[in-house]
């Protein structure tokens, strides 16, 4: 456990996956100079969660309403 006085969590969300990032500090200065970091950071790997795509092969037909529906 940390003794700094300020603990901000930061997230990033794509479908079921989150990424999260807690961040502490002794003041509101540091912790917001922190914060700002780790936004940019996480606003780097965004942009590479965000070409995470599916494979084409195991895609769902749109209307599938059970698991024994997988067509191929």
């Amino acid at each position: 456990m940390t003794d700094d006085a300020f603990t901000y969590t930061v997230k990033l969300k794509r479908g079921d996956d989150t990424q999260k990032c807690k961040v502490t500090a002794p003041d509101i200065e540091t912790l917001t100079n922190r914060v700002d970091a780790v936004r940019e950071k996480l606003g780097e790997w965004a942009g590479d969660y965000r070409e995470i795509q599916p494979d084409d092969e195991t895609r769902l037909a749109d209307d599938q309403s059970e698991l024994g529906e997988v067509g191929a």
